[in-house]
């Protein structure tokens, strides 16, 4: 069975697809199982859930809910067989949007004063419409003339070894806690997420951990004691090494591994579904992490709920 547990639609501000597009391209691919993981939002699964059951494909309800880890981390965690309907994720996009928004602003300062560009933020808002102004705004970043001759920008023009996404990479690489880039964006604590998603029936998996606990073997350890219930161990952004720790770490904390790909369409051009650097026969991992999301509703509901379709 092919599968990905991590894409996303036009519902995330950074997706591109209509849900029966995104279908049409899952059905390209061969996919029997996917997880839609929108940012912040369920809003769009029972439609993908509605077109993919006639294909035969099965569908888990999923989202990224994006985070703070020690007030300064940013952590995007995934949920697995949540109820969409679940107060706490209804409220969450609102919410998201107007940090989004907040955050901005500050972005665009900051950007401006380093570099000496003259970004107007209504005019890029204006721009983006309903799309993450900072996609916009890092492309009329790359494309000026003036940006082949600041250091920070080399890795990322066309070509460069961090150019695919340019837009992510920079943010991961040079926008993160500790930079004069930063800007602090008010998420829901990751421990408070983690208590909402299983209280929404799901489980809890730290996406693309690479970024954040690199190297942070002690917080890693926390959030397994807490009760993380897994690791995206496989993902387009781990190298070979990556993949290794993780599922390591995953094995000898019982925590879950899972698959993703993580894709967007146009923002991460370089993304296709289903692949997610899978070096061995994923059929136990999806067994796994299937019979846990099984188990979790079997305990806390009288029957199972229609998270695969």
């Amino acid at each position: 069975m092919k599968f990905d547990l991590h894409m996303h639609s036009a519902a995330s501000s950074d997706g591109q697809f209509t849900p029966e597009e995104l279908v049409d391209l899952v059905d390209d691919h061969n996919l029997n199982l996917i997880a839609l993981s929108d940012h912040d939002t369920a809003q769009n699964v029972p439609a993908i859930k509605e077109i993919a059951t006639k294909r035969g494909i099965q569908v888990i309800n999923a989202i990224e809910v994006s985070t703070t880890y020690k007030g300064e981390h940013n952590v995007h965690l995934l949920g697995y067989g949540i109820n969409p309907d679940d107060p706490w994720i209804q409220d969450l996009l609102a919410k998201a949007k107007e940090n989004t928004r907040l955050s901005f602003g500050l972005r665009v300062k900051k950007i401006n004063e380093k570099y000496g560009f003259n970004f107007d933020e209504d005019t890029i808002r204006e721009q983006a419409g309903d799309m993450n102004p900072w996609f916009t705004m890092f492309d009329q970043i790359i494309a000026d003339p003036r940006t082949k001759d600041i250091p920070d920008f080399q890795d990322y023009l066309p070509g460069g070894p961090r150019s695919q996404p340019a837009p992510v990479n920079f943010f991961w690489d040079k926008m993160q806690a500790g930079s004069d880039l930063y800007c602090p964006v008010q998420y829901p604590d990751l421990f408070e997420a983690i208590d909402h998603i299983h209280q929404a029936g799901g489980i809890a998996v730290i996406a693309h951990p690479f970024r954040t606990f690199e190297h942070q073997d002690g917080w890693l350890e926390e959030l397994a004691a807490y009760g993380l219930d897994g690791l995206e161990a496989y993902s387009n952004y781990h190298f070979p090494e990556q993949i290794e720790y993780y599922r390591n770490f995953a094995a000898k904390h019982g925590l879950l591994i899972t698959c993703g790909s993580d894709f967007h369409g146009k923002t991460k051009p370089n993304i296709t579904l289903g692949e997610y650097h899978l070096d061995r026969d994923g059929k136990p991992i999806l067994n796994a992490f299937l019979a846990a999301l099984q188990n979790t509703w079997q305990g806390q509901h009288e029957s199972l709920p229609d998270c695969i379709a």
